[in-house]
């Protein structure tokens, strides 16, 4: 049944791959559907159907787009209406211990912010956090733009690797879709010990975030 899945995936055109893509990444930070479906999941599976180099580069720079407008309308609702995304019904199901994850990237630098892009859930939350705490837009989206073009191109890699492999050797797919949990799981892992054993500088003002 995997297989099948598979072949489906792998036949569809790369027409109805990339409007999926664009959709669901621009909604991933703007609105929150990262919080529901983690995106690094849509990306391998994106990349898995990959036929060509071609195909997986028009896949990455449709990414690289999604987030683009993803973490900008983030950005903008935080600016807009953060205090009342955090506290509203939406925001208590994601959790306070979350948000307060996501506030604390901004006591550290700059990579932080990029890192979290691998961090499922909190990276859809840190362009609303940045809006929120008052981080400038223009401070904010180089390091959105550095994160989601590793995130992005590690995944979709990843995905037209494993899916050029098991089309070659249909047999070997639980051993390649094992291979690939496990590398995002220690991916996860130690993004999650880079950005949370950084020392922490002093403690700052919420309005003013790093440069």
């Amino acid at each position: 049944m995997l297989n099948d899945l598979l072949d489906a995936l792998a036949g569809q055109d790369l027409g109805v791959v990339l409007p999926l893509l664009l959709v669901f990444l621009t909604l991933d930070a703007s609105v929150g559907i990262g919080l529901i479906t983690p995106g690094d999941g849509l990306l391998l599976v994106a990349g898995a159907t990959a036929d060509s180099p071609g195909e997986a580069l028009a896949l990455i720079g449709a990414g690289l787009v999604a987030c683009f407008a993803g973490a900008s309308g983030g950005h903008w609702l935080g600016r807009r209406y953060g205090s009342r995304l955090r506290h509203g019904r939406l925001g208590r199901r994601v959790g306070e211990r979350r948000w307060a994850r996501a506030e604390r990237l901004f006591e550290r630098s700059g990579w932080a912010l990029a890192l979290a892009y691998f961090l499922p859930v909190l990276h859809a939350l840190t362009p609303a956090v940045a809006g929120t705490v008052g981080m400038p837009y223009r401070r904010f989206m180089p390091w959105a733009m550095l994160g989601s073009a590793a995130w992005v191109s590690t995944y979709v890699t990843l995905g037209a690797l494993a899916g050029q492999v098991v089309r070659q050797h249909a047999e070997w797919l639980l051993p390649v879709l094992a291979a690939a949990v496990v590398v995002v799981v220690g991916i996860t892992a130690a993004v999650r010990r880079a950005v949370s054993g950084g020392r922490a500088p002093r403690r700052r003002s919420a309005s003013r975030p790093p440069r």
